[in-house]
């Protein structure tokens, strides 16, 4: 079974390698480095780098917005949907929370809790994350970098999203949001965790394989759709 990471925070091609180089180590089959819109242009040359460096290991390109506004938002997404294979929005403002979950090309909402006093998604956003293929993600560094009180509620913002998943069956990411190698764990470490959050271990490796996997394949055959689930074959469709 191929694990991946799909939202690994870049720095610099010496700490990229160095932390891609544990990932594999630890069991993963591929992971995102993520820079901030801002800065991914300058990071184009170091992330083809690790590309070719890297032969055993899928190393996948992404940016992470910070918007706004809603119409911000779809300008950046715009901007970067081309060159970037993951596209990752961070919430927290309701406006941009809703914004991304209806917006087809983006792949992940990350932090839709944050400075809130709530999970940040609800019916409305679940439905629309659902119908437009927008993963909503859980991290692993929130986790381990929280205390008493604000672990407690960050547990309980999880455990809100996933019953929202589950019943209206949008995708969820489990990644490890690291900065350092030291925030990377096993798969095998991330499944006893989530456990503890009453996920159940087959919607915890869908979170960890089988979802992020999709989304690498479905944004490999962005550039030959015309719409959802019709693409371009040489000069017919199918």
């Amino acid at each position: 079974m191929k694990f991946y990471d799909l939202h690994i925070q870049g720095k610099n091609f010496q700490e990229d390698r160095e932390i891609l180089k544990e990932a594999r180590r630890l069991g993963y089959s591929g992971a995102a480095i993520t820079y901030p819109d801002k800065s991914y242009k300058e990071a184009k040359k170091a992330l083809k780098r690790l590309e070719e460096e890297f032969q055993d290991f899928e190393v996948i390109k992404g940016v992470s917005i910070i918007s706004e506004t809603p119409r911000k938002l779809r300008r950046k997404v715009d901007k970067f949907r081309k060159t970037a294979d993951i596209i990752i929005v961070k919430g927290g403002d309701p406006k941009i929370n809703r914004a991304t979950c209806e917006d087809i090309r983006v792949d992940i909402l990350t932090r839709p809790y944050q400075n809130r006093r709530d999970p940040g998604i609800n019916h409305v956003h679940a439905k629309a994350a659902a119908e437009n293929n927008v993963a909503i993600e859980l991290n692993t560094n929130d986790i381990i970098r929280s205390y008493l009180k604000v672990r407690t509620r960050l547990f309980e913002y999880y455990r809100d999203i996933i019953k929202l998943h589950r019943k209206f069956h949008f995708p969820i990411v489990i990644t490890s949001n690291a900065t350092s190698t030291y925030d990377l764990r096993t798969p095998r470490d991330i499944i006893a965790l989530f456990k503890c959050i009453n996920m159940q271990e087959d919607e915890i490796i869908d979170a960890l394989s089988t979802i992020p996997r999709s989304i690498i394949e479905f944004n490999k055959q962005r550039d030959s759709m015309i719409i959802l689930g019709a693409k371009i074959v040489n000069k017919g469709i199918q």
